[in-house]
């Protein structure tokens, strides 16, 4: 993968916008006024590196368990190397996973693909899962309910 070469302003940028953004009419005039720029150039590099890739998106975090989704469960899978990327492609476009990754497995820990589910009810997230072990051809898994919420943040990545 090739070094990201990004400039000191957009350095300053991309850090600013993982934060909470000001709920004002002129959310970028501070940054704006610190990298002694008009607001709408702010807004100008934001479009740029959203359209290179570096963003891959922009807009609201849902808290979700305050919207009615308190069940979440971390689905550890045993999926065959030769169907994982058909099965990581199943599983991306499935509305109620938020996480799809693959991982090493290990002698003790046959598990190598891990999904991250949410719904309203621990039944309806089995639901979910089941509907998507169906859909995958898959038996090989377990489910990993959240049982307590120690942090639950959004990573802010300083580059």
């Amino acid at each position: 993968m090739a070094k990201i070469m990004l400039s000191a302003k957009e350095k300053q940028i991309l850090n600013f916008i993982q934060g909470d953004l000001p709920l004002k009419s002129s959310p970028y005039s501070s940054l704006a006024k610190k990298l002694n720029i008009e607001e709408k150039k702010v807004v100008e590099i934001i479009a740029l590196l959203k359209e290179r890739g570096y963003i891959r998106r922009f807009g609201a975090l849902l808290s979700h368990d305050l919207v009615g989704l308190r069940a979440n469960c971390m689905c550890v899978w045993n999926i065959p190397e030769e169907r994982i990327e058909e099965v990581g492609k199943i599983c991306s476009k499935e509305k109620a996973i938020s996480h799809c990754y693959l991982r090493a497995s290990k002698p003790d820990w046959p598990y190598n693909f891990y999904t991250m589910v949410h719904a309203k009810t621990k039944s309806e997230c089995k639901k979910i899962i089941t509907e998507i072990s169906k859909k995958c051809e898959v038996d090989g898994f377990k489910m990993l309910f959240t049982l307590k919420k120690f942090k639950k943040t959004s990573p802010t990545y300083r580059v």
